[in-house]
């Protein structure tokens, strides 16, 4: 499938971020000054950006930034759209990021830093969000120490992946095939695999790899994030053995968060109505998704 270019040809890279997007106008310039701010070496990263079918003008605005490769991917879906920017990529390391995050400006030599370990073959970063209000700072922080716990486990049926902040070594690629195009939920049974064949010590949780997700501003935008990842959950774990955290693992994570981050009782009391609300709206994304059931 023919592909649009800016910029040089294409060279060999030690690191290949790899953007889809559609319809992101609001977001995506934000997010390539965020990837060409870097404090890694210019010379050794390309950013290749993807469109999926935009009709927003989003694509203008990429093809305004030379040093960004841009491609199309006619088929519809955002690990199609991957999938096409890691053939194209040159990298030995592939980064993922989505039009609607910022990444820090060190995100890059952190996710090299942590590769430089060989038994390291994912790193999974932190995410954050646009708004830096109570309530999304104590949902970003049980994320961050729930991924912290899965990461230190060895049960690899409680893993998971997201591709707004996730490297990946290429060669896990050709071992391991590209992302399954469904709808939802590739990136946690890529990293699955990843697991079950090189062992949980080859996924890394990195909270200094951060990106701050611009689309979550308010806690209506997380609890319909929270809907979504239900959904993806119950697509995974159809197509790959999964389970969820168990209520005591969740009230573990929720005290480590309360401990580490010194909340009042008060404020620990509303961090607990946040996450049940969250719980809820993430069991009704499940049950949507389960077959039989609408879809929305």
């Amino acid at each position: 499938m023919a592909g649009e270019r800016n910029g040089m040809g294409k060279q060999d890279a030690s690191i290949s971020v790899v953007v889809p997007f559609y319809e992101d106008r609001q977001h995506i310039r934000g997010c390539i000054d965020a990837l060409l701010s870097q404090d890694y070496p210019q010379g050794q990263v390309e950013v290749i950006l993807i469109d999926n079918n935009s009709t927003d003008g989003s694509a203008d605005i990429v093809k305004q930034c030379p040093p960004v490769k841009l491609l199309s991917e006619t088929k519809q879906g955002a690990y199609a759209a991957r999938n096409r920017g890691i053939r194209e990529g040159t990298g030995e390391i592939i980064a993922f990021t989505d039009a609607d995050c910022l990444p820090e400006s060190t995100w890059l030599s952190r996710i090299q830093e942590t590769m430089s370990d060989a038994d390291v073959h994912i790193v999974l970063g932190k995410r954050e969000y646009a708004s830096p209000s109570l309530g999304l700072s104590m949902l970003a922080e049980y994320e961050a120490e729930k991924i912290d716990y899965v990461c230190a486990s060895s049960d690899r049926h409680i893993y998971y992946g997201y591709t707004n902040n996730m490297a990946v070594r290429r060669a896990l690629f050709d071992q391991c095939g590209l992302f399954l195009e469904m709808a939802r939920g590739a990136d946690s049974i890529f990293v699955r695999k990843v697991v079950d064949h090189f062992g949980c010590e080859s996924v890394r949780y990195v909270p200094h790899v951060c990106v701050r997700h611009m689309e979550i501003s308010r806690l209506r935008d997380y609890y319909q994030k929270r809907a979504i990842y239900g959904k993806s959950y119950e697509c995974y774990r159809q197509v790959r053995s999964a389970r969820s955290l168990s209520y005591a693992e969740r009230t573990l994570i929720f005290r480590r968060t309360v401990q580490k981050k010194g909340y009042s009782l008060p404020a620990s009391l509303l961090f607990a109505l946040l996450l049940v609300i969250g719980a809820v709206r993430f069991d009704l994304g499940r049950l949507s998704a389960r077959p039989g059931k609408a879809r929305t």
